[in-house]
């Protein structure tokens, strides 16, 4: 199975400590965060990795290559200007196979990978997106919608919809065909500009998580993971 992971962030939240390396970078347990992910990836059955990156790449590649040393297969996308989550997604074309997760890579989340591939293929939508079901809405705010029947039908990226019982967990997977959605060296955001068109033709569909997720896109959600972790 293959992983986009979105790994091209400036990290602004989390200076200063990002004025030197990128956030993926930053050492848990002495090892930096992208390699937690890759190699729980890696042992969920996802062996091919595509890193679409920005901001001090060459740090991330200097680390893990090719990837054989993770026992992976990396790709490196490169972006020269920040083109949001789907302009990222679209300069990494020529690298994705049909049917690919794409996963936020300052996220981390446990998760049974070939049932979530399973699922989409089943379901034969564009695309599946792990939803997580968080009743306290202690650490996010809730920015999802689900029918009865498992389409997402609302997303709303910053979290207003106080109606919503699901919050974004962080996974995805997509047919090849979304990326006809996204226009070339634009700059386009899935959670925006993606999600809504695929909600209106009903080619969205929800993956249940009931597995906590973590991310260290700012300092207090970084020493939380920090504290699981050590």
């Amino acid at each position: 199975m293959q992983a986009v992971i979105l790994a091209g962030g400036l990290g602004t939240r989390l200076r200063p400590i990002t004025y030197k390396i990128p956030k993926h970078m930053v050492k848990i347990s002495g090892k930096p965060f992208l390699e937690h992910l890759i190699k729980m990836l890696k042992r969920n059955g996802i062996d091919e990795i595509v890193l679409c990156v920005g901001y001090l790449w060459e740090k991330i590649a200097d680390y893990f290559g090719d990837g054989n040393k993770f026992g992976v297969k990396i790709e490196y996308s490169v972006e020269k200007n920040l083109l949001g989550t789907g302009g990222a997604l679209k300069l990494a074309e020529k690298y994705i196979k049909d049917d690919f997760f794409v996963i936020y890579g300052d996220s981390y989340l446990e998760l049974d990978y070939k049932k979530m591939m399973h699922v989409h293929k089943r379901m034969k939508k564009e695309g599946l997106l792990a939803a997580y079901n968080n009743k306290s809405k202690s650490f996010a705010n809730n920015n999802i919608e689900i029918d009865g029947r498992g389409y997402v039908t609302k997303y709303d990226k910053e979290g207003r919809n106080y109606n919503a019982k699901y919050v974004d967990a962080g996974v995805s997977v997509f047919k090849k065909s979304v990326l006809g959605l996204i226009q070339k060296n634009k700059k386009v955001s899935l959670e925006e500009d993606i999600f809504p068109k695929l909600i209106k033709r009903w080619q969205l569909f929800a993956f249940k998580s009931r597995n906590m997720f973590y991310d260290i896109g700012t300092m207090q959600r970084l020493k939380i993971f920090k504290e699981v972790r050590e």
